[in-house]
């Protein structure tokens, strides 16, 4: 009995810690010391600046300048070094096995726009 309570037990608290693994919101010490915070993950620029998703489950992502972009959901960098995030927050995306980047209801390119830059206060 009891080891078929773990067949069932295990897997299930395995995937409810996957999901709750998702992007949430960040905050990251910038090179001038402040605390930048945002509504989704924060990245670092090649200059040591800090920005965040504006989005709740957004993704902030340094591309291969060093320059952080960020977008709605998870974002990737396709096989020609371009940035791509899902439309949808907190939508999910990941490269194909031809190096294309699908998304949860579709993808679109990331970018500064979609990023903030918030100081944390005490």
């Amino acid at each position: 009995m009891r080891s078929g309570l773990n067949k069932v037990a295990v897997p299930l608290f395995l995937a409810l810690g996957l999901m709750a693994s998702g992007v949430q919101a960040d905050c990251l010490k910038d090179a001038e010391g402040d605390v930048i915070c945002g509504k989704g993950s924060c990245a670092r620029d090649s200059s040591g600046q800090v920005f965040c998703s504006a989005f709740k489950d957004g993704e902030a992502i340094r591309d291969r300048m060093g320059e952080v972009l960020c977008g709605k959901g998870q974002c990737r960098i396709d096989q020609n070094m371009q940035t791509w995030c899902s439309t949808t927050q907190g939508g999910g995306a990941e490269r194909n096995d031809q190096g294309k980047i699908m998304c949860l209801e579709g993808c679109e390119p990331a970018s500064k726009a979609m990023c903030e830059q918030t100081v944390a206060t005490h």
